[in-house]
């Protein structure tokens, strides 16, 4: 095992906020039992019905590398969304969870040295048009952001903390979409989300390696949110030790400071790397839970997920799954 699992600490980027007004679809009562899944891998949608991997597993879509990406038609159906600055926004983060090789604490920050992110000045263009903003609803009033990324014309690839609270197993009962926000408008408009699903695993482990959610969107003014914005094809990969990555999305404290939501990122090396999680040491910060790790070819090959610490608390890695066999089987066949 590499040297990273030694280190401890881990952060669950989340940016608390009010929800935007779009999410007027309600997700339901999620309610999962255990029992009837089988397979760590098994799909579970928004009302906790089970989609066995023993039966997705064999599609012939999981036999491919990669999908195809869409750079979209460009159309514009801009939505102002600043109406979430006019009220304080509240960092909450989620419990520790402990797995077999990590132990986690929770740090609120993941810039590592001096802060290398920059704003993405025109998100119209793609591949910011398919990073979105994500905002939710939890049943107990907290609502919150993370980011996606569009990977079909109504399918989001973000991560499972941003949908079900893997420790009290409960999720989000509402949400909404908005891709390519900048200057606090989603310049391709709001689409609500009206179904996800989350592997079985991170619901029973909280394991990072787990910690990836597709999501289901309604169409908004007779369009689906990739036809106007485009989106990101996903692509199966093994080792990608030292290969240069992005990761762009909707940090809380740029977004806190500059009083007006962007869209932000860098792009960097991945420093280390196990069989299921890529590490690198990209700035990140509240808000990023989601962000997609984008290859030179802004193909999707894995989902940031969380900051790790060392013993003196300082932030030195970021990271999260990444788009192996396994992951590429699940996304792939979410997209059907």
């Amino acid at each position: 095992m590499k040297k990273f699992i030694f280190l401890v600490g881990v952060l669950f980027a989340f940016l608390f906020v009010p929800v935007s007004a779009f999410a007027e679809e309600s997700l339901g009562d999620f309610k999962f039992d255990p029992k009837k899944s089988s397979h760590p891998l098994d799909m579970v949608n928004s009302k906790g019905e089970v989609i066995k991997y023993e039966d997705y597993s064999q599609k012939s879509t999981s036999l491919r590398n990669e999908t195809e990406s869409f750079k979209g038609s460009g159309e514009l159906n801009p939505v102002f969304i600043g109406d979430l600055l006019n009220k304080d926004f509240q960092e909450l983060l989620p419990p520790s969870i402990n797995d077999n090789f990590i132990k986690r604490e929770i740090s609120p920050f993941g810039v590592i040295g001096p802060d290398g992110r920059s704003k993405v000045n025109d998100t119209t263009v793609f591949p910011y048009s398919a990073v979105t903003y994500i905002t939710m609803d939890w049943a107990d009033g907290d609502s919150g952001s993370c980011t996606g990324t569009l990977i079909a014309r109504d399918k989001v690839l973000t991560n499972g903390h941003c949908v079900v609270n893997a420790r009290d197993k409960v999720g989000i009962v509402s949400a909404a979409v908005h891709p390519g926000v900048s200057e606090s408008t989603a310049w391709f408009g709001a689409y609500s989300v009206i179904d996800y699903y989350v592997p079985t695993n991170w619901i029973n482990t909280g394991l990072i390696s787990e910690d990836y959610a597709v999501l289901v969107l309604a169409p908004s003014g007779g369009r689906h949110a990739g036809d106007r914005a485009g989106f990101a094809g996903i692509r199966k990969v093994n080792n990608i030790l030292n290969q240069n990555i992005g990761v762009f999305g909707y940090p809380g404290d740029l977004i806190r400071e500059a009083r007006s939501i962007d869209q932000y990122g860098m792009r960097g090396n991945v420093v280390d790397e196990d069989g299921q999680i890529a590490i690198y040491t990209l700035d990140t910060a509240d808000g990023q839970s989601g962000s997609a790790m984008l290859n030179t070819s802004n193909q999707v090959i894995g989902v940031h997920s969380s900051g790790f610490k060392d013993n003196n608390g300082n932030p030195i890695f970021n990271g999260g799954p990444k788009m192996n066999n396994l992951m590429y089987q699940f996304v792939s066949n979410a997209l059907n």
